[in-house]
């Protein structure tokens, strides 16, 4: 009996087309389920992070971005019969990069993972080159969202806290406005003092003794009696004393 080659090599093709298809359909489904593990874990690390951090620090989720850093393509995460376990020290939940430990206690299996946290709050930020003795007004400013990590002093959140104030150093676009480079009523300024008492209120004129902001207590003498009292800022132009 004679044996087709050709029709051999076309059988013998179409079996091993067949088998690695099926070695490929395999490990794709293989890795399609190491993705989706890996996948999983991240999302339960990001979400024990972010629920730990608005608990200590009483952030909230406007203000906080939490992800996972990329994990090893080698690492496999086996399965778990029951939930991961995930923890966290509180020293490294108050860095930027905390090690997370995920394990499974069932299979005696952990693993630790980075997750990046960034915290941030409203800064009021200058919108354009200011020189010394500018009144801020809306337009020269605005509010952004800035990393607290990256903010070393005291800033401002809103802009009606700003406006009307006098700036005290030249300063660039993208600056974020400190109390230190600004005054609401600056030393050497003529000013109003007002004193409530007994249902009166009494006005007289005084010179500031310091620079403050809204809300500051400084030094203000006054004009006529040439006596010094501390009073309390209340606008560019008016202070009020205690009584």
């Amino acid at each position: 009996m004679k044996i087709s080659t050709k029709h051999t090599t076309t059988k013998l093709l179409s079996v091993i087309f067949i088998v690695t298809s099926a070695l490929d359909n395999a490990f794709a489904a293989q890795s399609s389920d190491i993705d989706t593990s890996k996948q999983q874990l991240s999302h339960a690390v990001e979400n024990y992070v972010k629920t730990e951090l608005k608990q200590y620090t009483q952030v909230s989720d406007d203000n906080l971005t939490i992800k996972a850093m990329p994990l090893d393509e080698r690492i496999v995460i086996p399965h778990c019969p029951v939930p991961f376990t995930i923890s966290a020290s509180k020293e490294a939940l108050a860095q930027s990069n905390i090690t997370v430990r995920a394990s499974c206690e069932e299979t005696n299996w952990y693993l630790y993972m980075m997750v990046k946290a960034t915290r941030v709050q409203p800064v009021v930020v200058l919108t354009t080159s200011v020189s010394p003795g500018t009144v801020l007004n809306e337009d020269d400013v605005r509010v952004v969202m800035l990393d607290k990590n990256l903010i070393r002093t005291s800033t401002f959140s809103q802009i009606n806290t700003v406006v009307g104030a006098r700036m005290k150093k030249r300063s660039r676009p993208g600056q974020p406005v400190v109390p230190g480079q600004l005054c609401f009523v600056c030393k050497g300024d003529s000013i109003l003092i007002t004193a409530n008492t007994g249902g009166v209120s009494i006005k007289t004129k005084g010179i500031a003794q310091q620079d403050g902001n809204l809300g500051d207590t400084i030094a203000v003498k006054n004009s006529k009696s040439k006596r010094v009292v501390h009073a309390q800022v209340i606008n560019t132009h008016q202070v009020v004393v205690q009584i």
